[in-house]
């Protein structure tokens, strides 16, 4: 069993020990279910966060199961797509498992629940849970945790893939925005699936929040996730620091006017979420207050990814007086920065038409995430947020884990690393 930690004082900033491993384990509940199921005695995938400290208010895994065995042949739902291609998905794996070690549960919610593969919503099968501090009473404390990659579950695997740039400011609507500067962009997958994780009218982050704590204005509010839901948790940050600071009395689609949500995130084997002006502007306002964290272990490759690919065309900044050579070297080289803007020209309707139809978004009519593409030409893939480095160790060739792709990377291997090498009476070593 993990040991259970003690809870650290309210949003303290830079990296807390006592934060962080409940909240690697908020990410293993969430990432590592599919393994709990085929291994329920498997100690490595038993997530152990501080109950006395922590409890779950909101599971969307719950709401969508349930909606899912009551309504999937409801045709006039707005989420009918949704519960129609589980159901299909669903059916297909009675027949041809493709996972022997998981057996495909009954159709029944509490059974459909513990399985990833049909308990997520929106295009890329999202899952989140919004966890509450019962031991602070002032300010209310709470925690969102966002699910990662689950490749038992094609579409949370695509999603993953669908890296091309998008501009992170006003990102499919006018009020949606994940930076203020215009030159940067961010992953496209993640950002459609924060956008729709934040969104969805049903079981979205900003509905339940405005359902589950309408009688509050000041929070404390952490965002956490592992690997894709690194990634989306960053999002989901920067997306609520520009939503409060924009509401106004004559414009609060999001309801967030008067709500003062201090934010911080952990981000734990963060895949890159956008490009350096993405990452600058990020910092702007999260890297005085050290308000968010990002763990990665060194020999991880998603944190790798997706790959940078940068030449001259891409540099944007001040020099003065550069020689004609070097703006005549600058200007061919931005061919290649031109074949990788068309990329996301050419990919980008076909992502936006492959979202609809999955359920309404809160705040917008049907049909508002089909707006103009903002896509970006700058492949210069960055972290976001205080990057702290975990130093993995290859599994011995005799280890049951040695044949295992991504060892390093599960969830288990982030908290036994955390564990291991963080542990220091709340501060860690980084850069």
């Amino acid at each position: 069993m993990a040991r259970q930690p003690a809870s650290a004082p309210p949003m303290s900033g830079g990296y807390q020990s006592a934060e962080a491993e409940n909240f690697i384990e908020f990410c293993l509940d969430l990432d590592s279910q599919d393994d709990h199921e085929a291994h329920p005695d498997d100690p490595r995938y038993i997530a152990n966060y501080d109950t006395n400290t922590w409890e779950s208010v909101y599971d969307s895994r719950q709401y969508v199961t349930e909606d899912l065995v009551k309504n999937y042949n409801n045709t006039t739902d707005p989420w009918y797509k949704l519960y129609h291609e589980i159901r299909l998905n669903w059916e297909h794996d009675r027949l041809h498992n493709p996972n022997p070690e998981l057996p495909v549960p009954d159709w029944d919610a509490e059974k459909l629940e513990k399985d990833p593969r049909y308990n997520g919503f929106g295009p890329f099968q999202s899952a989140w849970v919004l966890y509450r501090n019962k031991t602070i009473a002032y300010p209310p404390t709470y925690a969102i945790a966002i699910r990662g990659t689950v490749f038992s579950s094609r579409p949370s695997a695509v999603e993953d893939f669908l890296f091309h740039p998008v501009l992170a400011h006003d990102f499919l609507t006018n009020d949606v925005s994940f930076a203020s500067y215009n030159g940067a962009s961010v992953h496209s997958g993640f950002a459609h699936a924060t956008f729709v994780l934040l969104l969805d009218a049903r079981y979205g982050v900003l509905p339940v929040l405005q359902e589950r704590l309408k009688d509050v204005d000041t929070a404390n509010l952490y965002i956490v996730g592992h690997s894709q839901g690194a990634a989306m948790a960053t999002l989901v940050h920067a997306f609520l620091h520009y939503a409060q600071a924009a509401a106004t009395p004559a414009n609060d689609p999001f309801k967030l006017y008067g709500k003062r949500y201090a934010l911080k995130s952990y981000d734990f084997a963060q895949p890159k979420p956008g490009n350096f002006y993405f990452a600058a502007d990020f910092a702007r306002y999260t890297q005085a207050s050290d308000s968010a964290i990002v763990v990665n272990n060194a020999i991880d490759v998603v944190p790798q990814v997706p790959l940078t690919l940068q030449d001259l065309g891409d540099i944007d900044g001040y020099v003065r007086n550069l020689p004609f050579w070097s703006n005549a070297l600058r200007y061919v080289a931005g061919i290649g920065s031109g074949l990788r803007g068309t990329v996301g020209r050419i990919a980008e309707p076909f992502v936006k038409r492959a979202d609809s139809g999955y359920g309404d978004f809160y705040g917008y009519p049907p049909g508002t995430a089909c707006d103009t593409d903002k896509t970006g030409k700058s492949w210069d893939f960055v972290s976001a947020g205080h990057l702290i480095l975990v130093f993995g160790r290859p599994p011995a060739p005799d280890s049951p884990d040695a044949s295992d792709t991504f060892v390093q990377h599960h969830a288990w291997t982030y908290r036994n690393l955390i564990h291991e090498q963080l542990e220091q009476g709340g501060a860690a070593p980084g850069p």
